[in-house]
């Protein structure tokens, strides 16, 4: 009881007759023990109200309910709207990201955009000349 052996209570008893004596040591005691069962009473009753009042096992209940209801409802938007590209998780944070399946088109080196704006130099100058020569 307490992490007490039976020496430390028969020592505290001891104590308890000398200190009280023999009149008034059952009187303690019966006043000890409705105390100790009040106070398990009380301890009881604020553990049953808090859990009543947080009703923490019906919100959990409740909040796996509503993942898998988002869950359901993100992938019902993906099949009805046809965007299963659009990352939802995504659009949902803000980022508006869009994920392509089709492989984007390579970057052009600074070579082939030099011969891409010679080209196009040289096409705008021949409409020009053909411009001139309509005139």
């Amino acid at each position: 009881m307490f992490g007490m052996g039976f020496m430390e209570i028969f020592l505290i008893a001891v104590v308890a007759i000398i200190a009280l004596g023999p009149d008034k040591l059952p009187t303690a005691m019966v006043e000890i023990a409705k105390f100790i069962g009040k106070f398990k009473s009380g301890v009881n009753d604020a553990k049953q109200t808090l859990d009543s009042e947080l009703n923490l096992s019906d919100m959990k209940s409740e909040l796996e309910s509503l993942k898998q209801q988002l869950a359901q409802t993100k992938e019902d938007a993906k099949k009805s709207s046809g965007l299963d590209d659009l990352n939802l998780d995504e659009v949902i944070n803000g980022d508006y990201a869009l994920e392509s399946k089709k492989e984007s088109k390579p970057k052009k080196t600074s070579k082939e955009k030099d011969e891409t704006i010679e080209v196009a130099q040289e096409e705008n100058t021949q409409n020009k000349t053909k411009k001139e020569d309509n005139l």
